[in-house]
C-alpha cells in the first residue's frame, strides 16, 4: 500500500511539470492546508471575501440555483451541474491566476462586465492545481469570481498575482 502512495504522489509532481509557465508559486499555495468556505448563490456583499495567496475549499450549490453576477462566457448545462460566487479585491494591476482542481468554467467579473481571460494551462496528470487562468486585472476593484459547468460539489481553489520582472 505504501507503494502505490509513492506512485501516486509522485505522478502528481511529474504531472505538475507539464506546465508550461513557472507555476512554482501556484504549486505552494495549492500544497496549504485549505480553509473551507461555502460560495455564495447571489453576487452580494455575503458573498465571501477571499485573499491572495490563500488557499480555499468551497463548496458550491446546484448551479441552476445561482444567480450570476454575469452569464458565463461558457453555456452549461443544468444537469447535476455545481456553480457558485466568490468576491476578490486586487490592489495593484497585473495578471493574476486562478487556480483550480476541478473543471468548473471560471469567470472574472468586474461589476456586470464578464473579464477576459489572457491565458490558460491544465495538466492532466496535476491534481493540484488542473487548471490555471489567467486575468489582466486593474488596481483598486473589486471582482466577483463565478464558477459553473462541473458536477464536482466542491473545488480548491487559490487567487495569485504572477511576478513579473521589472524592467530595466
Amino acid at each position: 500500500m505504501g507503494i502505490c502512495g509513492q506512485c501516486a504522489v509522485a505522478t502528481d509532481a511529474d504531472g505538475c511539470a507539464h506546465f508550461t509557465w513557472d507555476v512554482s508559486h501556484e504549486l505552494t499555495v495549492m500544497n496549504q492546508a485549505p480553509q473551507a468556505l461555502a460560495a455564495a448563490t447571489k453576487p452580494d456583499s455575503q458573498a465571501p471575501l477571499l485573499t491572495l495567496d490563500k488557499l480555499y475549499e468551497l463548496k458550491l450549490s446546484p448551479q441552476a440555483a445561482v444567480m450570476y453576477a454575469a452569464k458565463p462566457a461558457k453555456p452549461t448545462l443544468n444537469d447535476s451541474a455545481q456553480g457558485g460566487l466568490v468576491r476578490f479585491h486586487v490592489d495593484k494591476s497585473g495578471i493574476y491566476r486562478i487556480s483550480i482542481t476541478s473543471g468548473h468554467w471560471i469567470d472574472v467579473v468586474d461589476g456586470h462586465h464578464l473579464v477576459k481571460s489572457k491565458d490558460f494551462q491544465g495538466s492532466h496528470g496535476c491534481q493540484r492545481p488542473h487548471k490555471i487562468v489567467e486575468f489582466d486585472l486593474a488596481a483598486g476593484k473589486d471582482f466577483v469570481l463565478q464558477f459553473s459547468g462541473s458536477a464536482e460539489p466542491t473545488v480548491l481553489m487559490a487567487i495569485t498575482l504572477v511576478d513579473t520582472p521589472a524592467a530595466g
